[in-house]
């Protein structure tokens, strides 16, 4: 007859036969997982690109874009100018996304990362938001409202003009 002590050395051997088996299955999915996440974020970031792109009409430097449904333009699609910053202008002439985006930059002592300025609008910053960000801040920086303080950051216009 078994001893007691016997059958419990027993059960904890499968035990642990069945962790090791389960941690190596966990590997694997976490590896896959992380494969199948970073297709999904190279995959947004190309359509945001390509509805982009789409959305700009020949000719156009970054000054206005679409609003509405993928693909839409000239066909009933809104257009929203980022207008060139002129002495005297104020925040208040800017679409709405651009002029928060502006806002957190003057509001801000240093220079901003496009996740930064992300995460202070309160974005979550994925791989795709940040890139959005960053465009929209490129595009301040060609109409006169940011300016690239250093490789990847951002700053207001206006501050840096007064820090001068």
């Amino acid at each position: 007859m078994p001893s007691v002590l016997g059958l419990v050395e027993e059960r904890e051997a499968r035990a642990r036969r069945e962790v090791e088996r389960l941690r190596g299955e966990a590997a694997r999915l976490a590896a896959a997982l992380g494969e199948a996440e970073a297709e999904l974020s190279r995959l947004v970031i190309a359509r945001e690109t390509l509805r982009d792109v789409l959305r700009s009409e020949p000719g156009d430097r970054g000054g206005a874009v679409a609003i509405g449904p993928a693909g839409a333009g000239a066909d009933g699609g809104v257009r929203v100018a980022v207008p060139v910053r002129e002495p005297g202008m104020g925040l208040v002439v800017l679409p709405p996304i651009y002029r928060e985006l502006a806002q957190v930059l003057e509001a801000s002592a240093e220079p901003l990362s496009a996740g930064g300025l992300a995460r202070l609008l309160g974005l979550e910053a994925t791989a795709s938001v940040v890139e959005g960000v960053r465009a929209k801040a490129k595009r301040l920086i060609v109409r006169g409202w940011a300016v690239q303080a250093d490789r990847g950051r951002f700053a207001s216009a206006s501050v840096r003009a007064v820090a001068a």
